[in-house]
């Protein structure tokens, strides 16, 4: 059943979305300035409180969230015995940690209303951690009302460890289980928590094109094969439609499919992305990138803005450049940083006064909400197309007006806005667009440079993020588009402010001039000197000097330490002298004799009288016919086997 959002059907309000609503949902959404639902809202919610399985596709920041949480809290406080000791009734799928915190904050800000769970909730933060320091009266006094309780638990590896987690679960007794899907998978192989297809009711797969993607193929196969079959799934995303054919893996036979459609200003509907999103780009050369992100900031006056980069080791580089080329706070956050870190930084971005930039990979291209995000620049283009409006989506969010803006390399990449508007995504030339002088991007470059000169770790990461960007452009979808034999190896180089061409396979194949002159065409000063760039670390900078001392005498430091493989064994070769292989091979060859030896004896000593009989009989014979073949091959006779004698 498809529903069309745009068709001149009016959102309900809370009053009248159904009679059943609690009254306290209609004061949270009061209070958070909701007056009327959205069009997502108002038909998933009955669908869901009216037992239906679920597909939601709709624009970013339409208000899929509360679609899915209100049915869940609604379900449970009309439940016969919604709260039982180990049993949990719902369960939140999202890929990414932050998505899965925001639902749960989400859920608590929704649950603030709900004075039982509320008090059960705030009763339990304190009585689980500071029992001993309450007196009974205190303890009697603080005790929340009697149920029915929605009591929610986060599950996210990296911010707390399993054994808290279930600790915390034995502790709270949830009935919500709002997760990603690796530690849920562990939380739910514990004999602690109990799904039971009677009181199991509903599962709500977040973001659900990425999580029936491969990359969580085994984690959310498992958590289908552990929760009853006999329960309400929704599917929310973007872009679900993309997933329509794992649907029946996730037990959806005959979903209801609400597909939330918005009309451009031509009057069509089916537009991917909403009105207030305006979606642009511009077609740039490599080293004209920077410049132009720096007049676009300077033009839109943007406080908040999300820079996407496609790998984790470019947020590594461009986080200690772009803060002093742009002028603005930069905030890094990918997946390699542990979580408090992405938390912190999340959080210093959220809550910036002064322009910021949130420089990140698609760790953070779905799902989350931050408020005020007035632009989204992507640099990289994502690696699956399916990514790109979800990038886009972090900005004109809840009907504020937002910016996205691409930034493609002259040359094929510009195939691929084509090839967005065969999708249904249409760009827009950014308007005005800045025109940056070769004399601009060669100053950039020559600022990037002159960053990168002060410390070799810099340069050392320079040359990681370079190499794992044409890694990542290699695999991005679609090939015939990003084909790195079309790179413009020269202005890419330049663009990362490269003081030397790195050793990569892809350099040798496609530009071999510059893998065998390491400083070709990258306008290196002549009287630059690299070896002579040290580390700031000292320790790091006293082992560069040793290494290299140790290569001017013809030795190989950087096989030093490495353990099994060929550069072990390469180690060997190189460092062991003709005689100390004859000596290691004598010492072998005496301890194997030395363990036939010990194999024989225990052999021998398990054996009855009569098997060692005939071993001594067996043993004599062998030794006979030794002898026999010794002579003959001194006589030169040719040997034959004859036998053994009678």
């Amino acid at each position: 059943m498809a529903q069309d959002a745009a068709a001149g059907k009016k959102p309900k309000s809370f009053e009248a979305l159904t009679p059943e609503l609690s009254s306290w949902i209609l004061d949270f959404a009061q209070s958070n300035g909701f007056e009327r639902t959205t069009p997502v809202q108002a038909m998933a919610i009955p669908l869901l409180m009216g037992n239906k399985d679920l597909v939601v596709e709709a624009v970013t920041g339409s208000g899929k969230t509360l679609s899915f949480l209100i049915p869940i809290v609604e379900r449970l406080l009309k439940a016969d015995e919604p709260n039982k000791k180990g049993f949990v009734r719902s369960i939140v799928v999202a890929p990414t940690k932050e998505l899965a915190t925001q639902i749960y904050d989400v859920m608590k800000g929704l649950l603030e209303f709900h004075q039982p769970s509320a008090a059960y909730l705030a009763y339990k933060k304190v009585h689980s951690k500071d029992t001993m320091m309450l007196d009974i009266d205190d303890e009697e006094a603080s005790r929340p009302p009697p149920g029915p309780y929605v009591i929610p638990q986060l599950l996210t590896g990296g911010r707390t460890k399993l054994p808290e987690d279930l600790a915390t679960f034995s502790d709270i007794n949830p009935n919500v289980l709002i997760a990603t899907p690796r530690r849920l998978v562990e939380v739910l192989n514990s004999s602690r928590v109990i799904i039971k297809r009677h009181w199991f009711d509903l599962l709500v797969l977040d973001e659900a094109d990425r999580l029936l993607d491969a990359n969580f193929k085994a984690d959310l196969s498992q958590i289908l094969d552990t929760i009853p079959k006999e329960r309400r799934t929704g599917l929310f995303s973007a872009s679900v439609s993309a997933a329509v054919d794992e649907l029946v893996r996730v037990g959806m036979r005959y979903p209801f499919k609400i597909s939330a459609k918005v009309r451009s200003k031509s009057g069509a509907l089916d537009k991917r992305t909403p009105e207030a999103l305006k979606l642009c780009y511009a077609i740039v050369k490599s080293t004209h990138k920077l410049p132009m992100l720096k007049r676009v900031l300077a033009d839109t006056k943007a406080q908040k803005t999300i820079v996407y980069v496609s790998t984790r080791a470019g947020v590594d580089y461009w986080d200690r450049i772009l803060p002093a080329l742009l002028g603005v706070l930069v905030y890094p956050m990918h997946g390699d940083h542990k979580t408090e870190i992405r938390s912190k930084n999340l959080q210093r971005f959220t809550d910036a006064t002064e322009p910021a930039i949130l420089l990140t990979t698609d760790v953070l291209a779905r799902g989350i909400d931050i408020s005020d995000v007035d632009m989204v620049v992507q640099l990289d283009l994502p690696s699956q197309p399916k990514d790109f409006i979800h990038r886009c989506g972090r900005s004109g969010r809840a009907g504020k007006r937002g910016l996205a803006i691409t930034f493609f390399s002259q040359g094929n990449e510009e195939d691929y806005i084509k090839y967005l508007e065969v999708q249904g995504i249409k760009l827009e030339p950014y308007p005005n667009t800045p025109t940056i002088s070769e004399s601009e991007a060669s100053q950039m470059t020559s600022a990037i440079r002159s960053l990168v000169m002060q410390k070799r770790e810099l340069h050392d990461r320079a040359a990681k993020g370079f190499v794992s960007s044409i890694q990542a452009y290699n695999k991005t979808i679609p090939a015939d588009i990003f084909d790195v034999r079309k790179i413009d190896w020269p202005e890419t180089g330049k663009a990362w402010g490269l003081l030397r061409w790195p050793k990569m396979p892809e350099l040798k194949r496609h530009y071999p001039e510059a893998a065998a002159n390491r400083t070709l065409s990258l306008d290196m000063p002549a009287e630059f000197d690299l070896s002579a760039l040290a580390y700031a670390d000292k320790a790091k900078e006293e082992k560069r000097q040793a290494d290299n001392a140790a290569r001017a005498r013809g030795e190989h430091p950087e096989l030093k330490g490495k353990k099994g493989g060929k550069l072990m064994e390469q180690q060997k070769r190189l460092e062991k002298a003709w005689s100390g292989k004859k000596e290691a091979k004598a010492l072998r060859e005496s301890r194997r004799e030395r363990k036939d030896v010990r194999r024989k004896a225990d052999r021998i000593g398990k054996m009855s009288d009569a098997e060692k009989q005939k071993e001594m009989e067996l043993q004599a014979m062998i030794a006979q016919v030794r002898e026999r073949n010794a002579k003959k091959e001194e006589a030169g006779e040719e040997q034959e086997f004859e036998g053994f004698d009678d």
